[in-house]
């Protein structure tokens, strides 16, 4: 398993991310949001288990509320909107992927 640590982009200051870890199929790592929502989609499976804080998590228009100790799971292929209204950090692992473990679309929005 390899390990990288992910640059963080100035204009995206309220989401962070820290190493991952990058297996054959899988990939898990280490993210947060502070008052600030992303939005992106994925051609995997993306399960994101909560550290800290409260996680909002929407697709399918629906929205699920996680807290420490919770998992939500987001299926291939559904674009999902991640938001923390104050705060959460997460492990998550990325299921097996033909396109390298792509982000598709993308989109970073501060709450205040």
């Amino acid at each position: 398993m390899s390990q990288m640590e992910l640059k963080n982009q100035p204009l995206r200051e309220r989401v962070r991310t820290g190493r991952r870890a990058i297996g054959h199929d899988v990939v898990l790592g280490e993210w947060t949001l502070e008052r600030a929502s992303w939005t992106d989609r994925h051609n995997h499976e993306e399960l994101n288990y909560v550290i800290d804080g409260e996680l909002h998590v929407t697709y399918d228009d629906e929205t699920f509320v996680a807290y420490a100790g919770d998992v939500v799971i987001v299926p291939a292929g559904r674009r999902a909107r991640y938001e923390a209204p104050v705060f959460a950090r997460m492990v998550f692992v990325y299921g097996p992927s033909n396109d390298g473990h792509a982000t598709l679309h993308a989109e970073y929005l501060e709450l205040d």
